[in-house]
């Protein structure tokens, strides 16, 4: 009788485990085959309107958006808070992609609540196909929490939360009218456990993933996709410290994906699954820790962030 209980709890697991991640591979596959022998592909603009709204799309993950949206023939709205930067990208997007309309907005969502009426203001007058929630910061190394900057503490509650959550709220009243629209959060593969010395940024990648998840039910009567992208390491300014000066490679720099590769995985996944890493091999990661329970999770992230923890503090050390 005991063995015929540990034999179901086991399959059970295993049918679970195996839903969970190769759910989007699957459907990854069947809507591949379906676009290309029964055809009838609709073009972004035309499934979910003209206009790809992208925040912190200056650099990073967001510029690879930006590219790979102009490049379906959507118009394209940059925020950013360096308006340099940001006007850097919209010229090398239009001489790119020729006839790319591509405007930019200022907006520094570290200031929280104050910037939110303008920006409502301003995307008004925009027909939003698809909203990107991109924006966010990291602590350049780990770090405990007690030691952390109180400006560092609060940027990443305003920006890694407050932003998307206060876009959609601007965003999705209109999709409703429109009964159309795409919505894309980014997370990231460390929402998958509480990540030591990496506490608030995972946290709030946490609440990312959460809340997508939930806003994908709330929209999905109206017309509206919800899709979330939850990547491991990708090579962006805000993973420069995983890189270390002396140009030798460590475990944590191995595992870098460019944004090109990444935004070619992540292009290919819109409109066809809700949830995706945004890479083939953030994916393996994904499951094989999604293999682990949470607590041999949480040791397995204490372990990792406490071996750079240490490396990050030597370097402080050997600088000073």
């Amino acid at each position: 009788m005991f063995m015929q209980l540990v034999t179901v709890v086991g399959v059970y697991a295993t049918l679970c485990w195996l839903y969970e991640n190769l759910r989007t591979p699957v459907l990854l596959l069947v809507q591949g085959f379906q676009q290309l022998f029964l055809g009838g592909q609709t073009s972004l603009p035309q499934k979910y309107g003209p206009w790809a709204v992208i925040t912190g799309g200056s650099d990073g993950i967001g510029k690879g958006y930006a590219h790979y949206l102009a490049s379906q023939g959507m118009k394209v709205l940059l925020i950013a808070r360096n308006e340099a930067k940001l006007k850097r990208v919209a010229d090398e997007i239009m001489a790119k992609h020729q006839g790319a309309e591509v405007k930019v907005l200022v907006a520094d969502f570290s200031k929280g609540e104050q910037i939110y009426e303008r920006l409502e203001h301003e995307l008004a007058a925009f027909d939003i196909g698809i909203l990107v929630n991109n924006v966010g910061v990291i602590n350049e190394k780990p770090i405990q929490v007690d030691r952390m900057e109180k400006r560092m503490l609060w940027d990443l509650i305003n920006i890694n939360c407050g932003a998307a959550t206060n876009l959609c709220n601007i965003a999705v009243p209109a999709m409703k009218r429109r009964h159309r629209g795409l919505i894309i959060n980014i997370s990231s593969l460390a929402s998958v456990a509480p990540t030591p010395y990496l506490a608030i940024y995972a946290a709030t990648k946490a609440y990312m993933t959460s809340f997508s998840l939930a806003l994908r039910q709330e929209v999905a009567p109206y017309g509206i996709e919800c899709q979330t992208v939850a990547p491991g390491y990708v090579h962006t300014s805000m993973t420069e410290y995983l890189n270390p000066t002396d140009g030798q490679k460590n475990a944590f720099s191995i595992r870098l994906v460019k944004v090109a590769d990444m935004i070619r995985y992540a292009g290919y996944c819109i409109g066809k699954v809700d949830q995706t890493t945004g890479h083939w091999s953030h994916g393996i990661q994904t499951a094989t820790l999604n293999m682990l329970p949470a607590s041999l999770k949480l040791r397995v992230f204490t372990r990792l962030y406490t071996q750079l923890l240490h490396e990050y503090s030597n370097t402080d050390k050997k600088t000073t």
